[in-house]
């Protein structure tokens, strides 16, 4: 009697986990190609007008900057002629839904990135982890 319990429990156990059921491979699911709509990276690419608010100096900075795809990745280009004498850009990428810019400023000889969080065309975050900035994204 114990026995026919014990396969009994033991039958229901492993039908109700669904071991039995017919289905398609996960792989079957996952596609190979990402459409444009599903880029997680298209989001970002535009034009960009950013003014950081209180540096160092006790002005607030504009700057304009270009965001495109290439590849399978972002670049980043500063749109002025002293943005561009200003800094490098080391790289751009995103983690966490947040647009990281990675720079290098000429004049310091020092690593800051712009951290850029974007709701519709609106641009908030932080340049350097301390200044605020706001802005907008156009494309």
């Amino acid at each position: 009697m114990n026995n026919k319990i014990l396969i009994f429990t033991l039958i229901l156990t492993i039908s109700s986990c669904s071991i039995f059921q017919n289905g398609q491979p996960l792989s079957q699911y996952n596609s190979s190609s990402i459409t444009g709509a599903e880029d997680p990276l298209q989001k970002f690419v535009g034009n960009y007008a950013i003014q950081v608010f209180g540096l160092p100096d006790g002005s607030d900075g504009k700057f304009s900057m270009e965001v495109s795809k290439e590849g399978n990745s972002l670049k980043t280009i500063f749109l002025s002629d002293e943005a561009n004498l200003e800094f490098d850009v080391i790289g751009t990428e995103v983690e966490d839904d947040f647009l990281y810019i990675n720079i290098f400023l000429k004049n310091y000889g020092m690593n800051i990135s712009f951290e850029l969080l974007l709701e519709g065309n609106k641009v908030t975050g932080y340049l350097a982890d301390m200044f605020e900035l706001e802005g907008t994204k156009s494309n």
